[in-house]
């Protein structure tokens, strides 16, 4: 986008715009997806150079969310250190130049922002990762269970509350599953690590893979699939490629042939 664009979004983010145009700069963004995701981009990443709050409700939740996760990825905290760094030259810059000035162009820190994810082969508006996770994540094949015993009741009650969207309640009942089970469903796992994923935390999704991959159940390798996805999911592409490397080691492993294709698209 051109300087003058810019300039608008941090006259509209600062709150320095009149009624009138920040009306007129809302009606475009309502008609302008383009527009409107940039402004969410850059107010994300001033929120993260000035740890300031990001509660305006005009964002798509999604979408920042999507940014959060990136700024917190290993690849996101490095940019985010360089975009520290930039804004704190800049500051310098602008002391030696204008001592009384108390404001910085956004718009200067964003182009160069902008210019750093380049950089990094990186394009928040048309997140390639998201994709491939949309692509190869498929509900239909996540595991069903069907004995007739209490427990297995329990699970398919759980499962279903999954795929209802309802994760607290899912994760209530598989937690319950797992405290009263004597013989435990490994691929209950699944469930549980992929819940994590979708409430933002990684670590401990990973950590529910890592009980299946670490069972005796011949399905284990499931495990390593689940955890490339979570990983392309939260866009640390470099691990998601470690594993889609240790899953390929054995031809008999779950979903061999689509981490095969997965792995060279990443």
């Amino acid at each position: 986008m051109e300087e003058h664009v810019y300039k608008r979004i941090e006259a509209y983010i600062s709150g320095n715009m009149s009624a009138e145009d920040a009306q007129q700069f809302e009606s475009e963004m309502a008609t302008q997806p383009d527009l409107k995701e940039e402004v969410a981009l850059y107010t994300s990443i001033n929120h993260h150079l000035t740890e300031t709050e990001f509660e305006d409700t005009n964002y798509n939740t999604a979408y920042k969310k999507e940014i959060d996760t990136y700024i917190e990825s290993e690849e996101g905290k490095a940019l985010k250190k360089k975009l520290l760094k930039v804004k704190e030259a800049y500051k310098a810059t602008s002391q030696e130049e204008a001592p009384t000035s108390k404001t910085r162009p956004l718009y200067y820190i964003l182009s160069i922002a902008a210019a750093v994810i380049l950089v990094f082969g990186l394009l928040f508006t048309g997140n390639s990762n998201t994709d491939l996770y949309t692509d190869y994540y498929q509900s239909s094949e996540l595991p069903s269970f069907t004995s007739r015993s209490d427990e297995t009741s329990l699970l398919s009650k759980a499962s279903l509350a999954f795929k209802n969207n309802d994760l607290d309640t899912s994760l209530s009942d598989f937690k319950e599953y797992l405290s009263v089970s004597k013989e435990i469903d490994p691929l209950v796992y699944i469930y549980t690590g992929l819940i994590h994923a979708e409430k933002g935390n990684l670590e401990e999704a990973i950590a529910q893979f890592d009980l299946l991959e670490t069972s005796q159940s011949l399905d284990n390798s499931r495990a390593l699939w689940y955890k490339a996805l979570t990983y392309i999911k939260f866009n640390e592409s470099t691990r998601a490629k470690e594993i889609l490397t240790t899953l390929l080691e054995n031809p008999s492993n779950y979903k061999y042939t689509e981490a095969k294709e997965l792995l060279d698209k990443l």
